[in-house]
């Protein structure tokens, strides 16, 4: 039997045993290991594959290669689609919504059941043990990484799909926001204030298209300097701010449009009264984003009003964000988020809120679980004349988290 026929062979045997796994460099010690070549052997190797890879203890992500040169792999309970596709007589070629990587594959003749992969651009080999001929899943015991590889999602794909508005992936997210101050009050050039917030984000799926989102964002004023009625200011902090939070149903369109409407609100949880309106705040919300294989754009709006607590004054406030993400290689994204207001109740000269922003963030994968870093600048165009905000640094971390459902 020739060489060739011998791979055929063992590609039918073992291909439901095939590991579907990460980029992530192994040593390999022995010393023959031969090349896996031709493209009729490569697409035998590869089509009907079905394994599955523990990302970390009590989380897996499982993958499937088809006939017809599309996969799927599932992990963190998101659905990550992709192609494939045997290029020249030695190469596997994967790709993603936002990147392809080729690979080589490789038998170790020394030791049973033992192969590899070589990504072609940067030589990382991953090895795979294969064991027996019956099971239809192979595991492997290496740590995944950012490069992610056949059957876990690399960080790229997670970081665009952690930018889709309508993503099923759970985050924990933590903001720390330095804010400049300015106007035209004595001294408001020389305030500031320090926020962290903490908004948690675990979507529930309806349907394979919409998703049900309730994400409250909960404030810690570290400081923040505040006008008084003398012309001075004071320090306050460390305080909770006013709570708000939204409700809402995203769904996605095939065209990449999502569509986002519901409620959203402010409850009235400052433990200083300088810090907070003293009132409970409801309205609706409406967004809409368009994703695409370079990245995410859209705009979120909403309004809220004074529906219970201090009556001494009422509140009609616009606000809304405008976001944005353009991806780049191996996680890493231009992207800005800023938020604007519209006080309907102040003078002209004090009621609007308007910055422009831009930023990086990069999405890692550290011991098994995604993490997004980010760090933004805000430059304020429009801002009360009194005393408003002058700009602004955002940084953030968001891991991404199981779903409890």
């Amino acid at each position: 039997m020739t060489r060739m026929s011998e791979y055929f062979v063992l590609s039918r045997i073992l291909l439901p045993l095939l590991l579907l796994a990460v980029s992530t460099a192994k040593p390999a010690y022995a010393d023959n290991w031969v090349s896996l070549s031709g493209a009729d052997t490569l697409r035998e190797l590869v089509t009907g594959t079905n394994a599955e890879i523990e990302l970390k203890p009590g989380v897996t992500a499982s993958g499937e290669y088809y006939a017809d040169g599309t996969a799927r792999i599932e992990a963190w309970g998101e659905t990550f689609l992709r192609t494939w596709q045997v290029s020249g007589d030695d190469q596997v070629c994967y790709s993603s919504a936002t990147e392809t990587d080729c690979y080589t594959f490789e038998q170790n003749l020394d030791v049973p059941g033992e192969y590899r992969i070589r990504h072609t651009e940067t030589g990382d080999l991953t090895v795979f043990r294969i064991s027996g001929t019956d099971p239809k899943i192979a595991t492997r015991d290496t740590v995944p990484d950012s490069d992610g590889g056949l059957g876990s999602p690399s960080a790229e794909e997670i970081a665009a799909e952690l930018s889709n508005p309508n993503s099923t992936l759970g985050t924990m997210s933590v903001q720390l926001d330095y804010i400049a101050f300015d106007g035209d009050l004595p001294g408001a050039g020389s305030q500031d204030a320090l926020r962290a917030t903490f908004q948690p984000s675990l979507p529930y799926p309806l349907s394979k298209t919409t998703n049900l989102f309730v994400r409250p964002a909960i404030p810690i004023i570290i400081s923040q300097d505040v006008p008084n009625v003398a012309g001075g200011f004071d320090s306050k902090g460390i305080d909770l701010g006013d709570i708000t939070f939204d409700a809402s149903l995203a769904r996605g369109f095939p065209n990449g449009v999502v569509v986002i409407g519901g409620l959203t609100g402010t409850l009235p949880t400052a433990t200083n009264d300088a810090l907070g309106l003293d009132q409970w705040l409801l309205g609706p919300e409406f967004a809409i984003a368009k994703v695409q294989k370079w990245g995410v754009y859209g705009l979120l709006v909403t309004h809220q009003w004074d529906v219970a607590g201090e009556d001494d004054f009422s509140t009609s406030i616009s606000a809304g964000q405008y976001f944005y993400s353009i991806n780049l290689r191996n996680g890493w994204q231009i992207a800005g988020s800023p938020t604007f207001s519209y006080n309907h109740k102040a003078d002209s000269d004090n009621n609007f809120t308007f910055p422009l922003a831009i930023g990086v963030q990069k999405t890692t994968i550290i011991g098994g679980r995604p993490w997004k870093f980010g760090v933004q600048y805000w430059h304020y165009l429009e801002s009360p004349d009194l005393f408003g905000p002058d700009w602004q640094i955002r940084l953030n971390v968001s891991p991404v988290v199981n779903l409890p459902w």
